[in-house]
């Protein structure tokens, strides 16, 4: 596996990336300190000594300055604030070198932000405008070369290194070598020679120069080169090398890959205990700088999924094999809880990138299967590459299973179910039995012998799409034998058993929208009304399409069952919202509604009446003095969705209970139909409200009585009903 830069900082090193202009005066200091900062990681530090620099002048700040402050922002991934700090250094440049040093910054800005024509522009002004400033006119050539056609680059970069031979500064020259060398290991066996010949010589210059980040740099890229040729040994001699030279160096961000890559190669060779110092430190690397961390998305993708995570699954594999290999005992069992905490602070992120908010989960905390009732246990899917793993804890302790499935398949098969249920399809059975055999059977003895009756889930990839109380293992469904909820993670979820009954309810509902539809895209509306055909709205009106004429009833029945209070259609809008919910009066808060979730919170929304509540919104609106002193236990979410295929949308769910500070968020899947939603929630709060049901049972028991009426048999009926959260 080729390993990915994994911070912006290094990014920059391999893209004649941002820089300030070479200073003479006595700006200088300011910006040599900055670019340092920068260098290390410490971005907090250097925005703050370039934004203070720019205000404490009484004249327009320095063009250089801005630059540098530029340089900053991109690589905290601010790219807004980048793009406005840029463009004004690039209109007060002094010189046509200047100008062009700055354009060649913003071509890599809009590289960065997916605007590659965009870039392309600025970049071949930078070259045209470079004049004799051969260090800008050849990082401008090595930026056209990498968004250059493939059958173009190797020529380009030829070409281009002449151009470096002839850079008078040793060090940029280096730097140069480096970028290109880099860029032409990826263009296969005919630029082998050339990648080589460049990382070497930028090799003997940081080395004759004393420029550990250089060499680091350089060990880096070159091991980087002889991994990808299977050339192990040397690979991992390189790494070590280029550990050891930044030993002296606050460098984090550069330490986390190189510490990756040297727990891979050992790995290959066999030298697990190794590979697994050199995964753990990767790791504590990557938490000492965790809140600095960009959040953002690469093709759907999150920054933490594509380039992070699999270092903590690299750990978390090497843990359980390791445990397999051990045998029963203390050991076994310590090799297994560091696996769980491991997967723990992968699910803490994937939260934290859904939100959009490093500070809002709480820090990952050791939990104790000793606070486990009897009869609950907590599975842990986990999809390796090769593998799926099954982690389950009791009070008894943590055991696994794995059942042989490539992570591909076991995709394909996880969708391939979610869409025969989510489509009402007939012929779903097999593929519920196929999924059960994989995910429950193999952990059946355990389930039996323990009597499990309660089993919460902490879902992975796909998964997260699946129904669990679906699944069949030949004579009835999951559902029947467990009560089943879903938790993002244990870390992140309250094991308090809530006080017995209901409580003060808020019942919120919007059968026929209103002015909100006006502020919404259209492409949203219609979305939105395309998923309500299987509900049984088919009209081609988008108003009338979006009509919930089920919900009316529903909020009827639920106030009549319920102690409560109810806003309906114009009565539910977020002003009125706010006021009710800001009282902390309510225990649960039910809100029957459209709502959406999709790949990130900034896209997800509930519609009220006049506007969309978004889940910020909804932190925003519960931050009263009084709902903190009277924390929501519930909030229910009855007409909710989320994006189809997007095993990232019911993250939302959880999202929004932990965005409201509620205990436990009930939602669903997909749309279900209006009479099976009342029916279910009907019966969901009555069971609430009596006996010593928790509300997993509670659920349960509600599914079950659906699943009795021929009517609603079928899994698209009750399935898609979901409690994520505390499950007491």
């Amino acid at each position: 596996m080729n390993s990915k830069l994994v911070m912006a900082g290094l990014m920059l090193a391999l893209s004649g990336g941002l820089h300030a202009a070479p200073v003479a005066d006595d700006v200088g200091a300011l910006l040599e300190t900055a670019a340092q900062q920068r260098r290390e990681g410490n971005l907090r530090l250097a925005i703050e000594s370039l934004e203070k620099a720019c205000k404490r002048s009484d004249a327009p700040c320095d063009a250089r300055v801005l630059g540098e402050l530029g340089a900053a922002y991109y690589q905290a991934h601010r790219y807004a604030q980048a793009a406005d700090a840029l463009s004004e250094a690039y209109a007060r440049a002094d010189s046509t070198s200047e100008r062009a040093l700055f354009a060649n910054d913003l071509g890599n800005l809009s590289a960065s932000r997916g605007r590659r024509d965009e870039a392309v522009r600025y970049y071949e002004e930078a070259r045209a405008k470079a004049g004799g400033n051969a260090p800008i006119a050849v990082s401008a050539g090595l930026n056209l070369a990498r968004l250059a056609p493939p059958q173009e680059r190797l020529a380009r970069l030829q070409a281009l290194a002449v151009e470096i031979a002839g850079i008078a500064d040793t060090h940029e020259r280096a730097r140069y070598a480096l970028n290109l060398g880099a860029q032409a290991r990826t263009l296969g066996p005919a630029a082998l020679k050339l990648s080589y010949e460049q990382l070497d010589r930028a090799r003997t210059t940081a080395r004759q120069l004393n420029d550990r980040w250089l060499l680091a740099e350089t060990l880096d890229a070159l091991s980087q080169l002889y991994e990808d040729r299977g050339r192990t040994a040397d690979a991992l001699k390189l790494t070590d090398e280029g550990i050891a030279s930044l030993q002296a160096e606050q460098a984090p961000d550069f330490l986390i890959n190189l510490q990756w890559r040297r727990a891979r190669l050992l790995s290959k060779e066999g030298k697990d205990a190794l590979a697994l110092q050199a995964y753990q430190a990767a790791v504590e690397h990557i938490e000492s700088i965790r809140q600095d961390i960009p959040v953002e998305y690469f093709d759907g993708r999150s920054s933490f999924r594509e380039t992070l995570e699999p270092i903590y699954l690299g750990l978390a594999d090497l843990l359980l094999r390791q445990a397999d290999a051990a045998g029963a005992g203390d050991n076994q069992a310590r090799l297994f809880r560091r696996a769980r905490d491991t997967v723990e602070l992968i699910k803490q992120t994937e939260l934290q990138d859904y939100l959009g908010d490093r500070c809002i989960v709480e820090s990952a905390r050791p939990l104790r299967s000793s606070a486990l009732l009897p009869g609950t246990a907590v599975l842990y899917p986990v999809i390796l590459e090769k593998r799926l793993e099954l982690l389950l804890e009791t009070r008894d302790g943590i055991e696994s299973r794995h059942v042989d499935i490539d992570a591909k398949a076991l995709r394909d098969q996880a969708l391939d179910f979610a869409a025969s249920i989510r489509d009402a399809k007939p012929d779903y059975l097999v593929r519920a039995r196929a999924l059960y055999d994989l995910i429950l059977r193999p952990l059946e003895p355990t389930l039996a012998r323990q009597k499990i009756d309660t089993i919460v889930v902490v879902p992975d990839g796909a998964l997260r799409l699946v129904p669990l109380s679906a699944l069949h293992d030949g004579e009835r469904f999951a559902i029947a034998r467990f009560a089943i909820a879903i938790a993002p993670g244990l870390t992140m979820t309250s094991a308090a058993r809530s006080e017995k009954g209901t409580g003060k309810v808020l019942l919120a509902g919007l059968s026929e929208p209103g002015p909100v539809l006006d502020k919404l895209p259209k492409l949203t509306v219609e979305m939105l009304a395309r998923s309500e055909v299987t509900r049984g709205v088919r009209s081609v009106d988008l108003k009338e399409g979006l009509t919930l004429p089920g919900v009316t009833e529903e909020i009827a029945e639920l106030k009549r069952t319920t102690h409560s209070d109810r806003l309906l259609n114009e009565e539910f809008t977020v002003s009125r919202f706010r006021e009710q919910v800001s009282s902390g009066s309510y225990r649960i808060v039910h809100i029957a509604s459209h709502a959406m979730f999709s790949q990130s919170a900034e896209t997800s929304f509930i519609l009220a009446y006049d506007d969309v509540l978004t889940i910020d919104e909804l932190q925003t609106l519960l931050r009263a003095e009084q709902v903190q002193k009277n924390p929501i236990e519930l909030l229910s979410l009855s007409a909710c969705q989320t994006a189809e295929g997007d095993d990232r949308a019911p993250l939302g769910i959880a999202g929004a209970a932990l965005r409201a500070r509620a205990q436990t968020a009930l939602g669903s899947l997909w749309p279900v139909d209006d009479q099976a939603t009342k029916a279910l929630m009907v019966r969901f709060y009555e069971l609430l409200n009596v006996g010593d049901a928790t509300k997993a049972q509670a659920l349960q028991r509600a599914q079950l009585e659906l699943i009795k009426n021929p009517s609603f048999d079928h899994p698209f009926y009750w399935a898609p009903f979901i409690l994520v959260g505390s499950w007491l």
